[in-house]
């Protein structure tokens, strides 16, 4: 490998599935994917580590498949990162420009960045990401890189993104258990929106809504910057939980029956069909009406995209979103969600695959894999710029920070 090409790795550690893409920065910068490894994940709940041994196993696995396809050995990745426990808000701070003819410098970005994250963090959290949203130079706002420019104030308005730091060193704790460093955790639907929105998306006004297997993560872009992130504690795994319990079969089965004849659209099933429904134990099979799983799994969509509503409602900002919602992740798959998001969120609503990647075959072109590929994403840009960053920008958390908590019980 020459020198100016650097492997990366992005780890989607969800409560599903476990997915890694390692991939490789090309000359020029662009990214290209190598191989991917996929696992079915244990030992976590709701994005959340509740078993430590079963989490490293799973994402040894993944790992293994992904090394195993391309000859490459893995010791760092961006591993991503999602759950209740993170929390967001919108700050803003501001300082007197100072230098030379008063022309702002990086270093008046970074103390302005600064100022905006100098509030008070509750014990036992710690911010993971500050997103500039937006510079004002002497009031003068839409600016988004104010350096070279004259004026005697700088403002900025910086997005905050916060989570539990011991439900954040478990993750990281499970990364180490598999034999891997973590560089930097990324909110994971950041890394979502990096995959599927298209600039234009991000400059016009769009909302990703990426349904994992237990969460529902939301964002919202307007004007080029991040302007609300939410997580919800719901998602694909509810829907296959109330199907086992109005259907009265073990989980594994309503699963399979979700994926086969799962919809909620109910003008797509003919009045007389019936699906074959194992029952619990040693009481057995019977043949229920196709018509009353699409009840069941709409209930439950119903309910997820009322709570979306409300985050993007909460956002101040829902009515921006000019460009729609893009839908991705596992849970999105399922027949009519996108037919069923659009009429409730009232607003346009399309499919979100991964998309500008060189190497991304027709297996990859898919929602599951949209947050391991904006990971390795993620990864290339910060390759690119020598990891001369700017705090805010993606995964803003300082290097040494997030390599201290890797090393931290390993």
């Amino acid at each position: 490998m020459s020198k100016k090409e650097e492997i990366i790795c992005g780890l989607d550690i969800g409560t599903s599935k476990i997915c890694m893409m390692i991939a490789r920065t090309r000359a020029g910068g662009s990214l290209e994917l190598l191989s991917s490894g996929y696992s079915d994940s244990a030992g976590l709940k709701k994005g959340v580590v509740v078993d430590l041994e079963e989490a490293a196993a799973s994402i040894r696995k993944a790992a293994d498949e992904a090394e195993s396809k391309s000859g490459v050995s893995v010791d760092w990745v961006y591993a991503g990162v999602s759950g209740d426990h993170v929390q967001s808000f919108n700050c803003h701070g501001a300082i007197s420009v100072e230098g030379k003819h008063h022309e702002v410098t990086e270093e008046d970005m970074d103390q302005a960045m600064h100022a905006a994250q100098s509030i008070p963090v509750p014990p036992g959290r710690e911010i993971i990401h500050a997103l500039p949203q937006e510079y004002f130079l002497d009031s003068r706002g839409d600016i988004q890189n104010p350096v070279g420019l004259t004026g005697s104030r700088l403002d900025v308005n910086v997005h905050v993104v916060t989570c539990d730091s011991a439900l954040l060193q478990n993750l990281v704790n499970a990364v180490n258990k598999a034999q891997m460093r973590v560089n930097r955790t990324v909110l994971q639907q950041l890394a979502s929106a990096e995959a599927v929105l298209t600039p234009d998306e991000k400059e016009l006004g769009a909302a990703v809504i990426d349904i994992g297997g237990g969460t529902t993560d939301v964002a919202l872009f307007v004007k080029g910057s991040i302007r609300f992130t939410s997580v919800l504690p719901v998602g694909g795994a509810h829907f296959t939980r109330d199907l086992a319990v109005g259907l009265r079969t073990p989980i594994e089965d309503a699963e399979r029956i979700k994926k086969a004849y799962g919809t909620v659209i109910e003008e797509k099933i003919a009045d007389d069909e019936v699906v074959e429904v194992p029952g619990v134990g040693t009481r057995s099979a019977r043949d229920l009406p196709r018509k009353m799983i699409c009840d069941i799994l709409t209930a439950r969509g119903v309910e997820l995209m009322e709570l979306v509503k409300k985050q993007l409602i909460s956002s101040g900002e829902q009515e921006k979103a000019v460009a729609g919602v893009v839908l991705t992740g596992g849970g999105s798959m399922l027949e009519g969600m996108l037919e069923l998001s659009e009429q409730i969120l009232e607003m346009p609503v399309r499919q979100g695959v991964p998309r500008s990647v060189h190497g991304l075959v027709d297996e990859l072109c898919h929602p599951v894999y949209a947050t391991a590929i904006g990971l390795a994403m993620f990864g290339a840009q910060e390759s690119g710029k020598g990891r001369k960053r700017h705090p805010g920008k993606a995964g803003s958390t300082p290097l040494f920070i997030n390599r201290l908590l890797s090393w931290v019980g390993s």
